[in-house]
């Protein structure tokens, strides 16, 4: 009896074994969200999709990633790029808002994998029209970019106010805060400006180089206060945030939120 089961499961461990064997190692987890293993676009068309994404995961925190890679080395194309998918954690926790979309370019094999937070809207029918009427036309005729571009698009119409990204909403109020006290300051300035114009010269107004005493004939007021730099502190291009990386140079996105999948979406060859 010992020796069945044992037999069992050495059987058992030998059919598993091509499996663990031939599994396509996952890349590490990236710092971008357009990820082009397989030298599928050039670099301004990886910059453009690369800043049309993070715009809309920093608004929304909804992350759509794309994976190009040149071979599934063997492995099963829904198997690989969920497993992907999970192990990059795309999409933010809790919201499970995240989208891939993944294609080899040698085995020509595409998937979209779809969150259960963006299930409401993608579902697995729109999934597979947007493989259908956008990506496989386009890559069939080899315009990578275009195919990539119009799905992201329309995915990204389909979401529209479905997730707000909240970080970026504190953000934008501690801004509004900041802009609302220099606001007040410049008010402040102004207004002792406008008294000391007012007391000076028995309660006169400056006028064309002399001071009128008629308040009626007043014409430039106080003027602008212009801070150093321009604008509110200066512009500054270092701040953008846009870093060198392998991809371009376009930035660190913020990572990946670890966001989860269940499956959902579509998948084919073009």
């Amino acid at each position: 009896m010992k020796l069945r089961t044992l037999a069992g499961g050495m059987l058992l461990a030998l059919l598993c074994f091509p499996a663990l064997v031939f599994s396509k190692e996952i890349p590490p987890r990236p710092n971008t969200l357009v990820n082009d293993y397989a030298g599928m676009l050039d670099q301004g068309q990886k910059a453009a999709l690369e800043q049309k994404l993070v715009a809309y995961a920093d608004s929304t925190s909804t992350q759509i990633t794309i994976v190009l890679e040149s071979s599934l080395e063997g492995d099963d194309v829904f198997e690989y790029s969920f497993r992907l998918a999970e192990a990059w954690g795309i999409g933010a926790k809790g919201n499970d808002n995240g989208i891939l979309i993944y294609a080899a370019l040698e085995d020509r094999k595409l998937y979209i994998h779809a969150g259960p937070g963006v299930q409401g809207y993608l579902t697995d029918n729109v999934s597979k029209r947007i493989l259908d009427n956008l990506i496989r036309p386009a890559f069939r005729e080899g315009d990578f970019y275009g195919g990539l571009d119009k799905a992201t698009t329309v995915m990204i119409e389909l979401g529209s106010g479905t997730y707000t990204n909240e970080a970026a909403g504190k953000e934008g109020n501690r801004a509004g805060g900041v802009l609302l006290v220099l606001l007040i300051v410049v008010g402040v300035i102004v207004l002792f400006s406008v008294l000391s114009n007012t007391n000076d010269k028995g309660g006169g107004y400056y006028r064309g180089g002399h001071y009128d005493a008629d308040p009626r004939g007043r014409r430039g007021g106080g003027g602008w206060i212009i801070f150093p730099g321009g604008g509110w502190g200066g512009s500054g291009s270092g701040g953008s945030g846009w870093g060198n990386n392998d991809s371009g140079g376009w930035g660190d996105f913020g990572g990946f939120g670890g966001g989860g999948f269940d499956g959902g979406g579509a998948g084919g060859d073009w």
